[in-house]
């Protein structure tokens, strides 16, 4: 079939930027949510029709394990219990990884006020509190599928650190 690679950290963390570089480095098939915004409502920004753009993006990622692609996921999945929706939602990968990019919450708001795509100071805080960090164990509840690697790709002044797996083996993909 092919592997799921999950993107997840702070929004304006790099993850994006972070995801298509590594999808290009590897020859993976990038899905990011964003693109499905401007698919339903012409701009990422507005983020109206979220039942159809929820439900087109995750047919875009059953469709690319249905093809044998590996794919990278382009979600901030702030919450253990999202990322394990996308476990659930996706056993047919015959691989799935969590990818964490982290990032100093002060650096992503820094980065968040050059975007053109910016969120309030309030929002930011928000989505930053209520970001739960993987652990080692993450995934292992659930029960259709379990996370193969989580690793934490640290984010300092804009650079990305060599990765830290803290669970599973290194993989052969270039980062």
């Amino acid at each position: 079939m092919g592997s799921m690679f999950l993107m997840c950290g702070h929004i304006a963390s790099g993850k994006s930027y972070f995801a298509r570089e590594f999808a290009e480095k590897n020859g993976l098939r990038f899905l990011d949510v964003d693109a499905c915004y401007r698919i339903y409502n012409g701009d990422e920004k507005i983020h109206e029709n979220k039942f159809e753009v929820w439900i087109l993006f995750y047919q875009l990622i059953h469709q690319a394990a249905l093809l044998g692609q590996s794919a990278v996921v382009d979600t901030n999945a702030p919450l253990t219990s999202y990322r394990d929706e996308f476990l659930n939602w996706f056993p047919e990968y015959d691989s799935h990884h969590l990818i964490w990019i982290d990032a100093d919450p002060e650096l992503a708001w820094k980065n968040n006020c050059r975007r053109e795509r910016k969120v309030s100071r309030e929002t930011f805080d928000h989505l930053v509190t209520m970001f739960q960090d993987p652990s080692p164990d993450e995934g292992t509840a659930v029960s259709r599928a379990a996370w193969s690697t989580i690793c934490r790709v640290r984010n300092v002044d804009n650079q990305f650190q060599p990765p830290e797996f803290i669970k599973g083996e290194p993989w052969k993909y270039r980062l």
